[in-house]
């Protein structure tokens, strides 16, 4: 049997409980490994091996796997029960979100199927294919989405979601924390002096306590995911400033670049 996120985004949380704080998120047809389950909460780890609670409601298990051809290239795609907006959509999914297509004849509708096997309806634009670019030209779509403590999905990501998603998209599948992308053998350490557009800049505490990731844009700014100097969205900020006020807190920052072979 096969268990496979239903909604959206299913919140993780750090405990079976609603007042429990948020950990990560478990996306749109996502295959996860159950474990434990406490009323309505399922202990779950997703497939960037991170752990926590979610809701049973928003899981389904299939008797066969459900594999995505087709991804939303949108920053966000409304699912409709009929293929007419008229009647409003029953589901709103996220950039990068899988979905199987069952027909594509129409000229702008696709039937798809959910994981839970119902038919269900998405406009072609949503789908259609983004134009070849570079990743720090790639990163910069999704400026100005809201900061969210443990986001993944383009309804708002936080700092190491944000990094993760970017260079998934590269086909690099990196942890889930910004301590661990650090750590990860793919990142070779650079002087800050060296950087390039798409290497990653984090900052800290100290080496061992890393507390934010961000993307090298060019030269002069990095894009990341933040809350902090009272400006709650992803936005690029100066490389110029590396005191960067808001990061006093953090005087550790180092640079690294992926290298794969």
């Amino acid at each position: 049997m096969f268990t496979y996120v239903q909604i959206a985004a299913s919140k993780m949380r750090e405990a079976p409980s609603e007042e429990s704080k948020v950990v990560s998120e478990a996306l749109f047809a996502e295959l996860v490994e159950c474990g434990a389950q406490v009323g309505e909460f399922v202990h779950i780890a997703t497939p960037d091996h991170y752990a926590g609670w979610v809701k049973r409601e928003s899981l389904v298990t299939r008797s066969s796997p459900y594999v995505g051809q087709e991804e939303i290239t949108r920053l966000s795609a409304h699912v409709y029960a009929e293929a007419d907006t008229e009647y409003g959509p029953k589901l709103t999914l996220s950039f990068g979100s899988r979905v199987v297509v069952m027909d594509a004849s129409d000229a702008r509708w696709v039937q798809i199927l959910l994981p839970d096997g119902q038919r269900a309806f998405l406009q072609k634009g949503d789908i259609a294919p983004l134009p070849v670019e570079d990743l720090a030209a790639f990163s910069q779509r999704f400026l100005g989405l809201p900061y969210t403590w443990g986001g993944r999905s383009s309804f708002g990501y936080d700092c190491s979601g944000f990094v993760q998603m970017v260079y998934a998209r590269r086909g690099i599948l990196l942890p889930r924390d910004a301590h661990l992308q650090m750590k990860d053998p793919r990142c070779v350490k650079i002087a800050l002096e060296e950087i390039a557009p798409g290497d990653l800049l984090f900052f800290g505490k100290s080496e061992q306590v890393i507390g934010h990731v961000g993307i090298c844009l060019n030269a002069n700014n990095f894009i990341h995911a933040t809350s902090k100097e009272n400006l709650p969205y992803l936005r690029m900020s100066p490389l110029s400033q590396w005191v960067w006020n808001a990061f006093s807190e953090y005087p550790y920052r180092a640079a690294r670049r992926i290298i794969t072979r």
